[in-house]
């Protein structure tokens, strides 16, 4: 509108002192599963080769290019970590792994644990590699295409696990995110292990509200020592509730008067 005053096409400019809405938190509709519907419903109606790829990204929250394009060169299951720094991009129908082209933060160190070694280690039977191979190929020795093993293997596995549509292989990159801070994890050190600028996408894209949020809030207020048998103080006794009111207001009960 600017460039029309300036080009006299338009008198005024109609959106001078218009002021824009508040801009809306970004919707999302990926579904979060739970650990036991990972490991108890899912990954038992995979494919034994790609079980360790899904629980990879559900484990460690790397994107569908960084497991692809991954190498076991990047993986040290004895330390139990492996290195983010490669990622597969498919252009115009062709597949390659190039070195990771987003930000510093998305180049990164993730911790592997325990379940995901034991399935990587089986995996690394299953499909024998040379040192710089990738660890998930498909048959021929290239990285997967997405598509193919969407159609073929994930759509069919979790529809025979009785799982929701709506639940996407990008989805168990949102489940870890949920999971780890549903356990504690400050929102900064998730931030990290995802490989995000900052934690401000971290917390409004990839947490959810967990299944058991109900029995979480309640556990957060639950003191062992609370006793629900004892019963409330009886009429005329000050309860420590208003002992502490009393305290920070300054109001106090009046002295009966002397007759």
């Amino acid at each position: 509108m600017k460039a029309a005053v300036r080009a006299r096409l338009i008198p005024v400019n109609p959106c001078e002192g218009v002021r824009l809405p508040p801009r809306r938190k970004r919707a999302t509709a990926e579904t979060v599963i739970t650990r036991v519907e990972l490991t108890g419903k899912l990954l038992p109606e995979l494919p034994e080769r790609y079980r360790a790829l899904v629980l990879l990204a559900a484990y460690t929250g790397l994107r569908w290019g960084e497991c692809v394009g991954l190498r076991w060169a990047r993986v040290d299951l004895t330390a139990a970590e492996l290195a983010v720094v490669e990622t597969a991009v498919e252009v115009s129908g062709k597949i390659s792994v190039k070195p990771y082209p987003k930000t510093e933060a998305g180049r990164r160190t993730v911790p592997i644990p325990p379940l995901l070694v034991a399935y990587l280690r089986r995996h690394r039977e299953i499909v024998p590699p040379e040192p710089d191979d990738l660890v998930f190929p498909d048959t021929v020795g290239h990285p997967l295409r997405r598509s193919n093993f969407r159609r073929y293997v994930w759509v069919p596995a979790r529809g025979r696990a009785g799982l929701p549509a709506s639940l996407t292989f990008h989805a168990l990159r949102h489940c870890y995110a949920t999971w780890l801070i549903s356990e504690g994890v400050t929102v900064n050190v998730v931030q990290v292990a995802l490989g995000h600028e900052r934690a401000s996408t971290t917390l409004n894209r990839y947490t959810h509200r967990p299944k058991d949020y109900h029995d979480r809030l309640r556990a957060a207020l639950t003191d062992p020592a609370d006793d629900p048998t004892v019963r409330p103080p009886t009429k005329g006794r000050t309860s420590p509730l208003a002992e502490d009111e009393r305290a920070i207001t300054g109001k106090h009960d009046r002295p009966e008067q002397q007759t």
